[in-house]
């Protein structure tokens, strides 16, 4: 699934996680950089997006209510669901 992420978004995604732990993040992040090369939305599966998601809930709080520092955050976790959601 393509997830609509500016390349703000991606470039801040992208500062939650500098280096990957398992092959799995690994590969989130090549996709992530590759969409920032090209300009483009990257194109995710339901796991990947839910990595993503893993690595917002590491750095915005936890699993259980978080606080979002800002609305660029809001926005992307707000793509995220609606992924989720949708796909």
């Amino acid at each position: 699934m393509h997830i609509p992420l500016t390349q703000r978004e991606i470039k801040h995604i992208l500062a939650w996680k500098e280096e990957a732990f398992w092959p799995d993040e690994e590969r989130v992040l090549v996709k992530l950089r590759r969409a920032l090369e090209h300009s483009e939305s990257p194109k995710l599966s339901r796991v990947q997006v839910k990595i993503i998601q893993a690595w917002a809930e590491e750095q915005l709080g936890g699993h259980y209510g978080g606080t979002v520092v800002n609305p660029e955050e809001r926005a992307i976790l707000g793509k995220l669901s609606s992924a989720l959601s949708n796909g």
